[in-house]
């Protein structure tokens, strides 16, 4: 476990001067002024509900994209450092080296969420001028769309060890489209099956349950069905991430 604190925070001091700290510094800042600036030149004003929708399901498309390239970008920097040195052959155990450094990327998402959230629920109640803005609504989505992101961690994780930042991108604007087309009716049924619908579905029940107190928020079959499926598809690709790194003994040339 000592190790494993030691790796971390390792991880966290190799980023402070890189573009992974200014991504995560610099979307917080551009995603709720843009929306901002957007909601203040139209003609009619924005309500509570349409400025939560908007901004969530915005973050839910982007979110895949992201991920794929800051994971690329985090296994390409390793290449770069000493051709993965630090996962292969300095540090004795491969899964506490690949735990730490998706773990730094995870609580990284989760300040930049928050970071974000914070920016654009103020920004909504004293500039634009929405009367009705649930700050408790929007830090429990967060979480929900935090929880939902660790699939893709390790998903895209493996992806940028295996074939660098390229690929992993390209499979980040697929996984933005599967979320784009999961929002509309083709994802009703089918969305619990797909770890890039998550967070927004699940934030859809959580509006629901929000909206009318009296119901139970697992009496809902589909959501209870997509909670275990939740559950056993992360777990799985956690424990096929961990095996298949352990196996792992660097990128070849023709990959």
């Amino acid at each position: 476990m000592l190790q494993f604190y030691r790796c971390l925070l390792g991880e966290f001091k190799k980023r402070k001067r890189s573009l992974f700290l200014l991504l995560h510094l610099g979307i917080p800042l551009i995603l709720p002024c843009t929306l901002v600036m957007y909601f203040l030149s139209r003609n009619n004003p924005i309500n509570s509900e349409a400025s939560y929708v908007i901004f969530f399901e915005l973050i839910g498309v982007g979110t895949p994209v992201i991920i794929s390239i800051i994971c690329g970008m985090v296994a390409d920097s390793e290449n770069e450092a000493g051709h993965f040195q630090n996962m292969v052959g300095v540090i004795q155990s491969k899964t506490i080296s690949f735990m730490s450094q998706t773990t730094m990327m995870i609580f990284s998402y989760s300040a930049a969420i928050f970071l974000t959230i914070l920016i654009y629920s103020l920004a909504l109640k004293f500039l634009v001028g929405v009367h009705e803005v649930h700050f408790t609504l929007y830090y429990l989505t967060g979480i929900i769309f935090i929880i939902a992101s660790i699939f893709q961690y390790f998903f895209y994780q493996v992806l940028g060890y295996k074939y660098g930042i390229g690929i992993s991108s390209i499979c980040g604007f697929g996984g933005l489209i599967i979320t784009a087309l999961s929002l509309t009716t083709i994802g009703d049924k089918v969305w619990k099956f797909l770890p890039w619908a998550w967070a927004n579905r699940f934030s859809e029940y959580l509006t629901d349950y929000w909206k009318m107190t009296d119901i139970t928020l697992f009496s809902n079959p589909m959501l209870v069905t997509g909670y275990y499926l939740f559950l056993i598809l992360t777990i799985g690709m956690a424990v096929l991430s961990i095996v298949w790194i352990n196996n792992w003994t660097g990128r070849k040339t023709i990959d």
